[in-house]
């Protein structure tokens, strides 16, 4: 448990640092495009690489496991995914005094409840402030206003409302009014208060990492100055709408809200520049966007092919495991009772015994080189009549028999024709071992699983 909330940790701190640098890259573009980057930042916090890890080893690879060419075994070997750089430190954890996790876990939880509740606290007075608010006349239906000492502010995160003072209205201009509306009405259009609960989630949950609160800062700063940015590319004097956020920072600064979406968040100074320079972002560009584009999609897809790889590695490793086992079992083969119209042949294990039902002699070759069988030439009608039923009986037993593959029968079917048969089968023009007759003399070169 420690050891993989270590690695979450270490993991989410390494993504928070590249996106940092990124962020750093793009001082001159949108903001709105960097509040969504440090958005990623926050989510990171709410989903391991260790869930998208799962995920893809659960889809795992389509192809068999031995069938992969030399150079993806060889990418498999060299496969270690979310490997923890405190794996060195699993045995001086293991002297910790037993009594510590018991009080860390502790020390979270009043963390945790004292942040959930100081949240909870601050929607449910948003909620009471926009029941208690009437329509404000002469405005759009969303703005309402309120006799609550409060800023300009959206509350709210399903049918988000703009709440307005009372008190505020008579030191407005029209033009500064509707610049500052503007810009509270951009944080609906964004869902900008949604996106902030999300974080006060991650918030709550990892408090003790102090990544989170800079992120909090960043996601406040940069969401701030994407609507001061749609503000100013909507048409409103830069002039007009700078007065208005001064207005508002001199009714009402020593009531600022941490739990909604106000007019006074992000740094008020560094806004009041950028609105008034009037300049429009830099244009993102092609090669940017592309770049930043195919950056997230590695980092989302990284994890689940890592998983799959890891999966197939997996698979691998325990097909190997049964093919040594199953090197030494004792194989019955018998004609099957079963009609051959029943479909094709049917492999299942369970604890000591490995079982193919209804299979010719030619599914049985496939299964001990891999290949469809169709793709077999020569012999005669012996290959697809009689079937077989056969049973390997292993005596330690199979390992993971509800996750046996069929494969790992390969070096004993392969045995099996050339002992009973007396069959050659040639790959390429060259007879592949054990060789018919050859076989009853070469005990000692027993096909494993390559």
């Amino acid at each position: 448990m420690m050891q993989a909330l270590t690695d979450h940790l270490w993991q989410s701190t390494l993504f928070c640092a590249a996106i940092w640098s990124i962020t750093l890259a793009m001082r001159a573009n949108s903001a709105a495009v960097r509040h969504w980057l440090w958005q990623l930042a926050s989510l990171k916090f709410l989903v391991p690489f260790s869930v998208l890890h799962s995920i893809g080893a659960v889809a795992g690879l389509s192809s068999p496991v031995e069938s992969q060419p030399a150079l993806f075994v060889a990418a498999l070997d060299a496969a270690t995914p979310m490997v923890s750089p405190a794996a060195g430190l699993d045995s001086a954890a293991a002297l910790a005094p037993s009594g510590l996790l018991p009080i860390l876990l502790g020390v979270w939880l009043l963390g945790v409840t004292w942040l959930a509740l100081r949240w909870l606290r601050g929607w449910r007075a948003a909620v009471l402030i926009s029941r208690a608010a009437w329509l404000a006349p002469g405005t759009a239906p969303d703005t309402y206003v309120t006799d609550a000492d409060i800023e300009p502010s959206v509350a709210r995160v399903f049918r988000p409302v703009v709440l307005l003072p009372a008190a505020l209205l008579g030191r407005l201009s029209q033009a500064e009014l509707d610049a500052v509306l503007a810009h509270e009405r951009e944080h609906i259009a964004r869902h900008d208060n949604l996106k902030a609960h999300v974080h006060h989630l991650v918030a709550t949950l990892f408090w003790f990492h102090p990544l989170v609160w800079f992120i909090g800062r960043q996601l406040r700063d940069e969401r701030e100055r994407a609507c001061d940015e749609a503000v100013i590319a909507g048409g409103h004097d830069p002039g007009e709408y700078a007065a208005g956020i001064l207005a508002v920072c001199r009714h009402c600064a020593a009531v600022h809200s941490q739990y909604a979406v106000a007019a006074l968040a992000g740094d008020l100074t560094q806004r009041i520049r950028d609105i008034l320079k009037g300049a429009a972002p830099a244009s993102l560009g092609f090669i940017r966007a592309f770049v930043l584009s195919v950056s997230t999609l590695m980092i989302a897809a990284g994890p689940l092919v890592a998983g799959a790889l890891d999966d197939a590695a997996r698979r691998r490793e325990l097909a190997e495991t049964n093919a040594r086992l199953l090197r030494d079992a004792d194989i019955a083969l018998n004609v099957s009772i079963d009609s051959p119209d029943e479909g094709r042949a049917r492999v299942s294990a369970t604890g000591n015994e490995v079982t193919i039902r209804n299979t010719s002699m030619r599914e049985l070759i496939a299964l001990a080189y891999g290949v469809d069988a169709h793709v077999i030439t020569g012999g005669d009608q012996s290959l697809d009549s009689p079937r077989y039923d056969l049973h390997a009986k292993v005596g330690g037993g199979v390992t993971d028999p509800e996750e046996f593959e069929p494969l790992a029968l390969r070096g004993a079917v392969n045995r099996l024709l050339a002992l009973r048969f007396n069959l050659e089968l040639h790959v390429n023009e060259r007879c592949q071992d054990p060789c018919g007759p050859r076989a009853l003399t070469m005990t000692d070169t027993r096909q494993s699983f390559p």
